[in-house]
C-alpha cells in the first residue's frame, strides 16, 4: 500500500505543482514553514493549554469546561492551516516522507492527539461539563490531558527530526582539538570552531536542541497571542486581563528562556554565517522591540488595568500593544525561518 501511494504521489501532477510551486513561488518554503510553527503556537495555546488546566498546571481559575468551548475550534483551525502547509512538502516530496520513520511516527503520534482532543470537545459540546460531573471523569480527563500533552510533545520533536533521521542509525561526532581564541580573526569563529560547537552541529545534538527549540518558541507564541487577543479583544474576553496575564506569562518566560538556550546552542554552530545573515539580523532587530513593546505596556498602560480590566474592549494604548505584539512575533517567526534559506 505505502509503495502504490508513494509511486503514484511522484508520478502525479500534483507532486509537479507542488515542486514548481516551492521553487518558483518568491519565499514559499519559509512563509509556509512559518505559517506551521505560527499553527503549532496555536495549538500550544489551546488544546496545550486546557490539557495543562486538567492536570492543575495552569490556568486555574478558569472554567474547564468553559476552556475546552473556548479553545478547542482555535486548534481545529490551527490544525487545518498546517495540514495545508505541510502538504505543500509532503505532496513535493513523498518517497521521502512516505518512507521516514520519523515522519510515520510523527503521523501515528497526530492520529492519536487529534483523536483525543476531539474526543475531549465532543463529549464536552455533548454534554457542557461533561468532564466535571464526577471525579471519575476527572480522572480519565486527567489522564486524557496527561497522555495528550506527551503525544503533542512528540509530535513537535518529531517533526523537526524528519531531517534528521539519519541520526537516529548514523551519529556521526566528530572531535576537535582545542584551539587558543588568538589563532581566530573574531570571538565569532572560535565560538564556531569551539569543540562543543563542532559536536552540536555534527551528532544529532544539533535536531535535538531545535527540536526543543520549537517547543519552547510554541509555547511562548501560544501564551502571548492568547494574551493579545484578549489585548484586542478578539478571545477570552470574559477573563479579566490581569489574570490572563498573570498565569500565562510566567510560562512565557520559562519558555523564552529555553528557547534562548537552545537557539544560542545552534547559533554557535555557525556563528559569522548566522551574524551575516540578513533574516537573522531582522531577527535580532525585533527580538528587542518585541521586550519594548512589552515593558511598555507593562510599566505605563497596565498601572490603569483596574479602570479596564473586565472591559471587553480595551483602552486604545492596550489594544495597540497587542496588535504590535502579534506582528512583532509574526515578524520573528518569518525571519527564523527564513534564515535557515539563506545561510
Amino acid at each position: 500500500m505505502r509503495d502504490f501511494l508513494a509511486q503514484t504521489l511522484q508520478e502525479s501532477p500534483t507532486r509537479e505543482l507542488m515542486v514548481y510551486l516551492l521553487g518558483n513561488v518568491p519565499g514559499l518554503p519559509p512563509i509556509a514553514q512559518s505559517f506551521h510553527i505560527m499553527g503549532i503556537a496555536t495549538v500550544v495555546g489551546s488544546i496545550v493549554m486546557v490539557d495543562l488546566r486538567f492536570l492543575g498546571l495552569a490556568m486555574r481559575g478558569h472554567n474547564r469546561s468553559e476552556m475546552i468551548r473556548r479553545l478547542l475550534p482555535w486548534t481545529w483551525c490551527a490544525l487545518g492551516v498546517n495540514f495545508v502547509t505541510g502538504m505543500l512538502f509532503v505532496l513535493a516530496r513523498p518517497v521521502r516522507y512516505l518512507y521516514n520513520p520519523v515522519a510515520t511516527f510523527k503521523f501515528s503520534l497526530l492520529v492519536l492527539a487529534v483523536g483525543l482532543a476531539f474526543l475531549v470537545y465532543w463529549k464536552n459540546r455533548k454534554e457542557h461539563g461533561y468532564w466535571e460531573e464526577s471525579e471519575d471523569r476527572l480522572l480519565v480527563a486527567r489522564l486524557i490531558a496527561g497522555v495528550s500533552l506527551l503525544l503533542w510533545i512528540g509530535i513537535m520533536m518529531a517533526g523537526r527530526w524528519i531531517a534528521y533521521s539519519e541520526y537516529i542509525t548514523d551519529p556521526f561526532p566528530i572531535p576537535f582539538p582545542w584551539e587558543s581564541l588568538e589563532a581566530y580573526p573574531s570571538i565569532w569563529q572560535w565560538l564556531q570552531d569551539h569543540p562543543l560547537s563542532q559536536h552540536i552541529g555534527f551528532t544529532w545534538w544539533f535536531p535535538m536542541l531545535e527540536s526543543i527549540h520549537v517547543i519552547g518558541l510554541a509555547l511562548v507564541l501560544g501564551t502571548i497571542v492568547t494574551v493579545d487577543l484578549r489585548l484586542l479583544g478578539l478571545a477570552a474576553t470574559r477573563y479579566p486581563v490581569s489574570q490572563i496575564t498573570g498565569k500565562l506569562l510566567p510560562w512565557t518566560w520559562a519558555a523564552f528562556v529555553v528557547a534562548a538556550v537552545t537557539g544560542f546552542g545552534m547559533f554557535m554552530t555557525r556563528a559569522p554565517g548566522y551574524l551575516d545573515n540578513t533574516a537573522f539580523q531582522i531577527k535580532l532587530l525585533l527580538l528587542p522591540l518585541a521586550f519594548i513593546n512589552m515593558a511598555v505596556f507593562h510599566v505605563r498602560t497596565f498601572r490603569g488595568v483596574g479602570a479596564w480590566d473586565t472591559a471587553e474592549e480595551l483602552p486604545p494604548a492596550a489594544r495597540f500593544a497587542g496588535a504590535a505584539s502579534l506582528l512583532i512575533w509574526a515578524g520573528i517567526v518569518l525571519a527564523g525561518r527564513w534564515t535557515g534559506h539563506l545561510i
